[in-house]
Order: C-alpha cells, then structure tokens, then sequence
C-alpha cells in the first residue's frame, strides 16, 4: 500500500500513545527489527527516495574518508626487513598524520553533529556513547605515537600488526557509516508498504487505532500475570490482523476524503457538486460502519480489563492476609492475651471471596475472547 500525502492534521492534534501499525503478513524476524526503532520508519515523503539528504550526505562522506584511510594504510605500510614508504620522508609523513587526524576528526565529529538522530545507532544518542565517539575521532595522533612507542618492544611481527591495526580501523569505520547507520532506514525504505505510522492518521483515525492497540496491550498483559488460565494466543492474532485491516482502511478513507476536499473545491457545475456530495456521504457511511466494528474489540478490551483489575485485587487480598498472619503473631508475642482470630477468619474469606470474582471475570474475558469475530478476509 503506497502513501503518497502526509495526514492532514497535525502531531500535537492527534492521541499520544499511538504505535506504528505493521501488516502480520510480514516475517516475524523482519516485523521485530522495524518494531525495535520505530524512529527510523521515514516520512512518507522520502519512502521513495532511499539514498537523499543526510543519507546520501553519509554514503559519499564515508566512502571519500574510507578512501583517502585506505590511501594512506597503503603508504605506510612496512614488509618485514623493509621500511614503510612515507617512512624514509619525514617531511611526507608527518604531515600525512596530521592530515589524517584533521580528516578522521572533522568527518567523524560533523557525521554526529549534522545527521538526524533517527540515523545514529542508538547507543550514539547517548552522552556517553557520544563521549566515546569523540574520544575515537580525536584518536589518530595518540594512538600513531603508541604505535611507534611499539617499535622495538614487541617482536617485528606483531609489531607489523599493531602498526597496521590502526590506519585499517580507520579505514573501516567511515564504510560502518556509510553503510550501517543508514541501513536500519533502507530496510525500513523496502518495505515502506507494509506499516504506517501515526503522522498518516488524522484524530479520528487515531482514536480508533488507540482503541484496538490498547485492547491488544490489555490482552498481552493477562496473558502475561494470569498465564495457563488465561488463553491469549488466537485473539491476539484476531487482534493484529483487525489492527493492520482497520488502519489500512483508515489510511485510503483518509486519501480519499483528502482527494474529495480539492475536487469539492474547484467544482465547475452544481452537476459535479451533487456528484461528489454523494460520494462524501458513502466515505462517511464507510467510516461509520467501521467505526462500529471497532466497538466489539473495545468492550472485549474492557472485559479483559475487568479481569485484571481483580485479579490485581486478589493478589493484594493474599498479601495483606499473609501480612495479617505476622501481625496477629507480634501481637500474640507482645500481647499476653494473644492475637484476634476472628480477625483472621475474616481476611481469609475476604480473600476467598476475591479469588471466586476474580475467576468470574477471568471466565467473562475468556467468553468474550471467542465470541470475537473470525478473522475477516484481507481487504488492507
């Protein structure tokens, strides 16, 4: 499904909380990497353009950097018994390093500071993790000094393999750049059609979706604390499959109606216009209907709801029953009339009492669970 206009509303207009939308068709193993960032899932208006602004900036800067490092590994390299190329001119050399110092430390440093966060591995949005970065790209004169002070103590061939160490990781990383910042982007670029994300609902499109995300986190929960008594796995296919088919719905209903507001505009006959009055009534029949369809999954999501609330109830019920246990008995240690028994007697059927009401919402959430819809045909 391509997208091809952004929502006509904007952020602070729409519900917090709402979730990119993913198709279930799509492999699990794929689905969990896009779900892992959702920061990197692009506007609609670059979907279509993988290698533009900051991304082409970092492919061309990397490979440029890579390059010259690459140049300079290959000057200075040593052959056991021989020396280095640029070691037999001081004046070629040192100013070679000083070079690749400026090179690595303005590129490594600009590529943080210039490119969107949504680019940057997560660990780089971090202040240290930015330390960190900073410290390497400000790296190639200390570690070219410690890499001569090797000279002489190790044997010549690890020796060989420290000198040779470091231009390589700094030939290496730029391409790490290049490539790996932006591939979490380009993969999310490749499968553009199967996800949406909030910024292409309007309000009453979000709604609708916070609805069924929230009866999906509900669900997801009591599978979570009431484990065996509690099935959660075929509703919760029910539950995604509705999602993506809502939302899927939502975003052509909204293109549609988008497409119908400038057509109204610029109507050039009352024959055109009641033309297109009638089509505005069958989209708003489309979004009615739909509409309806999310109210059963909303009273199932306020059914689990219920059963989670008592079940809550019932967890605290035992714990202030096992904390009335010692109580009673540092009363029996501090009274000499012992503890109040009745007064154990009476949290032990509150928390039997608790325990039948939480079973009965448990049994309720279950009978609503399969009363839910079969899976409808795909039609997102």
């Amino acid at each position: 499904m391509a997208r091809h206009r952004k929502s006509d509303k904007p952020p602070s207009e729409r519900p917090l909380g709402l979730r990119p939308v993913f198709d279930p068709a799509l492999p699990s193993r794929l689905s969990a990497r896009l779900r892992r960032d959702p920061s990197v899932l692009p506007p609609e208006a670059e979907a279509s353009r993988p290698w533009s602004g900051a991304r082409l900036r970092l492919l061309v800067g990397g490979l440029a950097v890579a390059s010259l490092n690459t140049l300079w590994l290959v000057g200075v390299s040593a052959v056991p018994g021989g020396e280095p190329l640029l070691f037999s001119s001081p004046f070629l050399y040192l100013p070679g390093v000083l070079a690749q110092s400026v090179l690595v430390g303005v590129t490594g440093l600009g590529a943080v500071r210039t490119a969107p966060s949504s680019l940057l591995p997560a660990w780089l949005r971090r202040s240290r993790g930015r330390t960190l970065w900073t410290v390497f790209c400000l790296s190639v004169i200390p570690t070219t000094v410690a890499a001569w002070t090797a000279y002489g103590l190790l044997p010549e061939r690890l020796f060989l393999l420290v000198w040779h160490l470091q231009p390589a990781v700094y030939a290496a990383v730029p391409l790490w750049v290049a490539f790996g910042w932006t591939r979490p982007q380009r993969l999310a670029v490749t499968h553009t059609r199967h996800y949406l994300v909030p910024d292409d609902f309007d309000r009453p499109g979000a709604e609708l979706i916070l609805v069924v995300q929230s009866t999906i986190d509900a669900v997801e929960e009591a599978r979570d604390r009431l484990g065996a008594s509690f099935e959660a796995t075929r509703p919760l296919e029910i539950l995604r499959a509705e999602e993506w088919r809502i939302a899927s719905t939502l975003y052509r209903y909204q293109r549609l109606r988008a497409e119908h507001r400038d057509e109204l505009a610029a109507t050039a006959s009352d024959r055109v216009r009641t033309l297109l009055v009638g089509q505005e009534a069958r989209q708003e029949a489309a979004f009615a209907e739909l509409s309806a369809q999310v109210r059963p999954i909303m009273e199932y999501g306020t059914t689990v709801g219920e059963a989670l609330r008592a079940h809550t109830e019932w967890e605290q019920i035992e714990r202030a029953e096992a904390r009335e246990e010692r109580i009673a008995e540092l009363s029996a240690r501090a009274s000499s009339d012992g503890g109040d028994v009745n007064a154990l007697r009476d949290e032990a059927l509150g928390a039997v009492a608790a325990k039948q009401a939480r079973d009965e919402l448990i049994d309720r959430a279950l009978a609503a669970g399969r009363s839910l819809a079969p899976e409808p045909d795909e039609r997102g």
